[in-house]
């Protein structure tokens, strides 16, 4: 059976001694077909345990297990419920999915495109806890996917829609159809411009809240704190950070992407939902270690991508929460702008304090009106200059289309992010070389 092992010595001298155990068992589906008739199904189950131990450095050992038996003879484990949630998967012939790729290609093959493909993906997982403080717990995720990836005729550029959620393999494939419908129209339709000067840039409500996830939310990690690279510190909490006009929590009740997930990978509950409230800071993103390293007043942020992975602080979600401006009014105070809407990859580098954002889908504003498509940009700019040039904030909160990746340290995860209309005073955009 696979093994791996690590150790880490590294001193942590106001710890206290440490143990979690974790079993996990997964199940994951791919489905892909495209234009030319090509089909690929592959369904795929793992389980495994992970403990961690500090006792003056750490000690951590995961093992692939092929039962649930043999995860608790691993880990010394009496017989004990299942995990909490719902089941680990999905039904093996994945009827959902074919049924959603037989629908949505129909869709695609009258809008005269030169080519197309489809890829689902489901993952389903769960996970018995046993915590720090020798507590048994629970948690349960699922997550679904489809990636529409086209090639109109006569453009050379690839467009990539998606949307996911946690409602089972349930997708919006009209509106789905209907994005895809309107990249295309925009494609044949856009402007290349080139901005000699940094202008605003309003990001849709939505998927926008990506980029406060960057440029703010990884600032807030504890692991990041502790390294020196963030530039906030743990005095910092209670002072502003941001323009007062931003109050971002980390959990939503009403959201249900998480509900399944009561606690983090360590088994912690997670704490209050304010991160920054009027723009000022209220708690860091930590897992227990860096909680007891920096004395901060809570945990319950440890994520891991899988149980072969080490827990590390990192997000859930990230909301941005509304304020009053109609979005109407907001383009409208904006002479000359971009308008963001589907938007790509992005990083950034918290020891230069930058970080950059693709633009998928953008649109130029012009005396206070969406004049017409632009091919893809990239904005990027000064941390620290953005978090202080909020210039409006819409009152048209959404969440994102369920589509929100993150990766850090290699492990990648799915993260919520939500938000209204945001107008940033003034970013330097770019268009994009292969655009």
């Amino acid at each position: 059976m696979p093994y791996a092992g690590f150790c880490f010595l590294l001193e942590y001298p106001f710890m206290d001694k440490f143990k979690v155990q974790l079993y996990e068992e997964s199940r994951s589906l791919r489905y892909g077909l495209d234009s030319r008739g090509r089909r690929e199904f592959s369904l795929s189950r793992r389980s495994g345990v992970l403990e961690r131990a500090f006792d003056g450095s750490w000690m951590s050992r995961a093992l692939e297990t092929g039962s649930r038996e043999e995860a608790e003879r691993a880990l010394d484990w009496t017989p004990g419920p299942r995990p909490a949630g719902e089941p680990a998967g999905p039904a093996a012939d994945g009827g959902e999915f074919l049924e959603a790729g037989a629908a949505l290609s129909r869709r695609l093959q009258g809008l005269d495109l030169q080519e197309w493909s489809l890829l689902f993906r489901g993952a389903w997982t769960r996970r018995r806890i046993r915590n720090a403080r020798r507590q048994d717990v629970g948690s349960s995720f699922r997550h679904a996917a489809v990636t529409v990836r086209c090639r109109a005729r006569a453009q050379a550029q690839e467009l990539e829609i998606g949307e996911g959620g946690v409602d089972g393999l349930k997708f919006n494939l009209d509106g789905l159809a209907g994005r895809v419908a309107e990249a295309v129209q925009a494609q044949r339709h856009r402007r290349r411009i080139a901005f000699d000067e940094p202008v605003p840039v309003v990001l849709q409500a939505g998927e926008g809240a990506i980029l406060f996830h960057e440029i703010l939310g990884h600032a807030l990690e504890a692991d990041y704190v502790r390294q020196g690279v963030s530039p906030f510190t743990p005095a910092d909490i209670g002072r502003p950070i941001v323009s007062e006009a931003i109050t971002i929590t980390c959990r939503d009740e009403r959201d249900p992407f998480f509900r399944g997930v009561a606690v983090d990978d360590e088994g912690e509950p997670p704490p209050g939902e304010l991160l920054v409230e009027s723009g000022v800071l209220r708690r860091f993103i930590s897992d227990a270690a860096h909680q007891r390293l920096l004395r901060l007043p809570d945990r319950g942020h440890a994520r891991l991508q899988d149980f072969s992975r080490v827990p590390q602080p990192r997000m859930f979600a990230t909301y941005v929460q509304p304020g009053v401006t109609p979005q109407g009014e907001i383009i409208a105070s904006t002479a000359r702008g971009v308008f963001a809407r589907e938007f790509g990859d992005g990083g950034v580098d918290l020891r230069s304090g930058r970080f950059f954002f693709r633009i998928r889908q953008p649109w130029l504003i012009e005396k206070g009106r969406l004049a017409a498509p632009l091919a893809p940009l990239t904005v990027s700019g000064a941390i620290a200059d953005i978090l202080g040039d909020i210039a409006l904030v819409g009152d048209d909160f959404r969440y994102d289309r369920g589509t929100s990746y993150c990766r850090k340290n290699g492990q990648v995860l799915p993260v919520r992010v939500g938000q209204p209309t945001v107008k940033i005073g003034r970013l330097w955009a770019r268009g994009d070389e292969d655009a």
